[in-house]
This record gives C-alpha cells, structure tokens and sequence, in this order.
C-alpha cells in the first residue's frame, strides 16, 4: 500500500500471507485497518506455535508498516501505534528465546532451556538480552 505525505509517496508493504493489506489511501490507512492487519501477522506468526522464520517474518512486516501507521491524532490511532509496538516486542523477544516456554511451543526449539532462559527478556531497541 501507499501513503502521501507532503507530496511524496511512501510505499507501504504488501498484505500478510493472510491477504489482510494496508490500502493505498491518500490519507494512509486508518486505526482500524492497522490493527486487524497487526492482529493477523501476530496470530498467524507470533501466537501460541511459532517459528523462527515466521518471527523473522512478522518483524520485518512490522517494521515495513511502522512507516504506514495513522498520525497520532486521536486515542483510537495511538492505540494503533501501541498494538503494533506490542507486536513487535514479543516478537522480537520470542525470537531472542531459543526454546518453548509456557503455552509457547517453538516449533525450532521444542524443549525448555532453563539453563540460558529462565529470565527476565530486557529489550533496548533492537536487541534482546536476558537478566
């Protein structure tokens, strides 16, 4: 999807395997077609069962569309951009978590690693550390 922002346009990625897109609007789109879009990426790539690469994929979807988020200029749109922040940060801690933990099954690491994982995830921009 596009969005125009003072006279130029911002390409915005395609759709999620779901087929849940970002439209192209000139206003960009709306709080509600982020959220169910970010939902969609999170269920299929960052629930219960997950995967290393379908981590790797709903993080780079969602740093794709961090540029397409609606401006923050109304509660429902900056619950937009706290939905996608929130996605993104489990999904880039359960990245950093080489192992199953809980109710989260890697299908990569199927077994607990207390040894390395029984922590704290701390996240500082991109990078994930355990404490």
């Amino acid at each position: 999807a596009a969005r125009e922002e003072k006279g130029k346009v911002i390409e915005c990625s395609a759709a999620p395997a779901t087929g849940t897109a970002l439209s192209a609007q000139a206003r960009g789109p709306g709080a509600e077609e982020v959220i169910h879009a970010v939902r969609d990426v999170a269920w299929k790539d960052i629930g219960i069962v997950r995967s290393g690469s379908g981590l790797r994929a709903a993080i780079e979807q969602l740093e794709k569309w961090r540029e397409c988020l609606p401006a923050k200029s109304s509660r429902r749109n900056c619950e937009a951009h706290n939905i996608h922040e929130t996605a993104l940060l489990i999904a880039r801690s359960a990245l950093a978590r080489q192992e199953s933990r809980g109710a989260h099954y890697r299908v990569d690491f199927p077994s607990r690693d207390d040894a390395h994982y029984q922590k704290h995830s701390i996240i500082c921009g991109s990078s994930v550390r355990f404490a």
